[in-house]
């Protein structure tokens, strides 16, 4: 975990020197889990998100991105009363944890996109990468871990200097201790687990460091 913390702030560093093709922002939305407890239900328990969010544009098809985010998570059997059985004693999970995700993506434009180029601009995107969560609190025993982010999303310049979107993207989490619960099938590996958590929200970036490239002089 801590290679994957050092490699993403080494990028970071590096995206933040390329500064004319990089954009700084903030996203808000909503956060919701899926698991052992909650098997199929999109945005069930939705819980407030927020976040920053750094983009560097390789070219008009690809960008690389750093992001935190914060979710909180939570599931209760109780919640789903079809899945419970009269005839045999049982005791209801429950449980609330708290992540900061950290993770380093790899955007591909669908349409070739510049975001100080052209108001109204707009690409759908996809997004894949890693990420690492850290837990901030839980009333099970959640432990950091590494995740897979899997996205999709539309952005669109608003200005030369402003540029927004909305993203509804997917951590497949390599473990299965989220909510406290193994999975039943017996399989502990890192493929083999039911804990996914989900990020629906929208972004607004920044250009800040357009000197250079707005520059006539330069160009």
């Amino acid at each position: 975990m801590r290679y994957l913390v050092s490699l993403i702030l080494m990028l970071a560093s590096g995206m933040t020197i390329a500064q004319p093709n990089a954009n700084f922002g903030v996203f808000a939305g909503t956060a919701y889990y899926m698991g052992d407890i909650n098997p199929s239900r999109h945005f069930y328990r939705p819980k407030i998100s927020y976040g920053l969010l750094y983009r560097f544009n390789i070219n008009t098809r690809y960008a690389l991105r750093v992001n935190a985010y914060v979710a909180d998570l939570s599931g209760n059997d109780l919640d789903f009363p079809e899945r419970m059985h009269p005839d045999r004693p049982y005791s209801p999970a429950s449980f609330s944890t708290s992540l900061l995700d950290l993770a380093l993506q790899l955007e591909f434009n669908f349409l070739p996109y510049t975001p100080t180029i052209g108001k109204w601009a707009y690409t759908p995107y996809i997004s894949t990468g890693i990420a690492g969560d850290f837990v901030m609190g839980s009333t099970v025993d959640a432990q950091n871990h590494l995740s897979l982010p899997l996205g999709i999303g539309l952005k669109v310049n608003l200005t030369s200097r402003i540029s927004a979107g909305a993203e509804w993207s997917f951590r497949k989490a390599f473990y299965d201790g989220v909510d406290g619960l193994k999975n039943p099938s017996g399989k502990n590996s890192l493929i083999h687990n039911n804990d996914w958590y989900s990020f629906a929200g929208i972004f607004i970036t920044f250009k800040f460091f357009n000197f250079v490239a707005d520059c006539p002089a330069y160009n």
